[in-house]
Order: C-alpha cells, then sequence, then structure tokens
C-alpha cells in the first residue's frame, strides 16, 4: 500500500496524464454488469464517482437514467463529454464533491481505494444518497487468486498496480471500512476479468486467456480479483 502522502494537484496531474496517454477503461461487459445490478434505472438519478471516460454514464443513459459524473482529471471529463454527451459533468475531487443534492445511485468503481482520503470520499458517497439510494463500490481483492498464484509460481506479485496511490484490503476488511463510514452493506459480488481472446484487432497471449478463463470460472468468492459492494446508507 502506498501510504506517502500526495498534493491534490500532483494526483490530479498523474491522471491527465495516464487520460492522455492511455486511458482507464474496462471492456463494455464490464459496464453492463455494474448497469445489470444497479436494476431498473428509467427516470433514476446516477452520479458516478471518478467517472473517467464516461462509459458507465454512457450504457445507463441506454437504461434511461439521469447521468451525472465527476472527476478530478480534465482529461478524463473531455473523454467522457465525447463518449456521454448528455450527462452533467463535473470537475471535482472526490472527497468534497461539488453537488449539493441526492441521487437514486452513486456508483464509484475501482477508484475508492486511489482517494487521498477514502475515508472521507466514502462519507461522501454515503451524504449523497437519497434516503432509499443505492451505492454501488468496486474494490481490489489483496488475496486475490491471481495474486496468490504469482506468489506461489514467480516469487511475488506482478502486477503492482501503476497509479499514484494503492490499496488493496480482503473482502472483510472492506466490509468494515464500508460500515465504519456511513454506509451498510446490502450484498456483494466478486468480479473477476472477463478472458479475452481478441483485443483491438488482434489476438491475445494463448497463455494469459488460459489463465483468465481458469480465473474467471473456478475462483471462489473470497479470492476474486475484485468485490462489488451494494450498499445503502446507514440509519
Amino acid at each position: 500500500m502506498n501510504r506517502k502522502t500526495r498534493s491534490k494537484k500532483e494526483v490530479a496531474d498523474h491522471y491527465d496524464r495516464i487520460f492522455l496517454q492511455h486511458g482507464l477503461r474496462e471492456g463494455e461487459h464490464y459496464y453492463k454488469l455494474i448497469v445489470s445490478i444497479l436494476g431498473y434505472l428509467e427516470g433514476k438519478t446516477l452520479l458516478d464517482v471518478a467517472c473517467g471516460e464516461g462509459i458507465l454514464l454512457r450504457e445507463a443513459e441506454k437504461k434511461g437514467a439521469n447521468t451525472f459524473g465527476l472527476d478530478m482529471s480534465e482529461e478524463s471529463l473531455k473523454k467522457a463529454r465525447m463518449n456521454s454527451p448528455r450527462s452533467r459533468l463535473a470537475l471535482s475531487e472526490g472527497e468534497r464533491i461539488c453537488f449539493n443534492f441526492k441521487f437514486d445511485y452513486v456508483t464509484c468503481l475501482g477508484s475508492l481505494e486511489h482517494f487521498g482520503s477514502p475515508e472521507a470520499g466514502c462519507r461522501e458517497i454515503a451524504g449523497l444518497l437519497k434516503d432509499n439510494g443505492k451505492a454501488v463500490i468496486l474494490l481490489p481483492n489483496q488475496f486475490s487468486m491471481h495474486r496468490l498464484l504469482d506468489i506461489l509460481f514467480k516469487g511475488g506479485p506482478q502486477d503492482k498496480g501503476f497509479q499514484i496511490i494503492e490499496r488493496e484490503a480482503s473482502f472483510n476488511e472492506w466490509r468494515h471500512f464500508l460500515e465504519q463510514n456511513q454506509l451498510k452493506v446490502l450484498k456483494a459480488f466478486k468480479h473477476n476479468q472477463v478472458p479475452v481472446f481478441f483485443k483491438d484487432g488482434k489476438v491475445r497471449s494463448l497463455r494469459k486467456f488460459f489463465r483468465k478463463l481458469f480465473l474467471y470460472f473456478l475462483t471462489p468468492f473470497y479470492f476474486a480479483r475484485n468485490f462489488i459492494f451494494v450498499c445503502e446508507r446507514k440509519r
């Protein structure tokens, strides 16, 4: 875990460089999965915290949601404006969100662990939910099967992350963290990367494909790569 204190400008500049160079995104199936977990979206308000390239916003719009997004990277918002032009977007940090009204749904996908203060970010998410609102938060597992296999066969984890602040924890640690910061966990899902044989018109490594195929179907819940938590605000 990277515990070094970083300035807001340093973090924003870091993500601007990432989105200028290669971006941060998953395959469309990932965002469609999140939308399916959210459920009925027609006429509902949805805020995506650290919305990145706006792909979730685009998929939620297709289901009739009124979408809002924020990110601290102006470069990410440029891409989000192209991907989801109808969404209302704001340049804002996740620990002090600029919107002053409440939402039916708030999502934060693989970003909360990179905040300077994830505790403040979690409380902001809770405070932005309507009384019957739901938050969907994806967080990484410190004890994922792919990491354990790397330790077993390669002597250590091969994917150490590239973002300026990195954090991981176990399922129970993340659940405790959420519930200590004004959210109540209602349910949780495991999430592993979907194996893809072709990407960007190219054939992927056969070895990596079968490794991901194995991990996708056979990984037990507590050894998943990520956890998706569905939460409500604590009463």
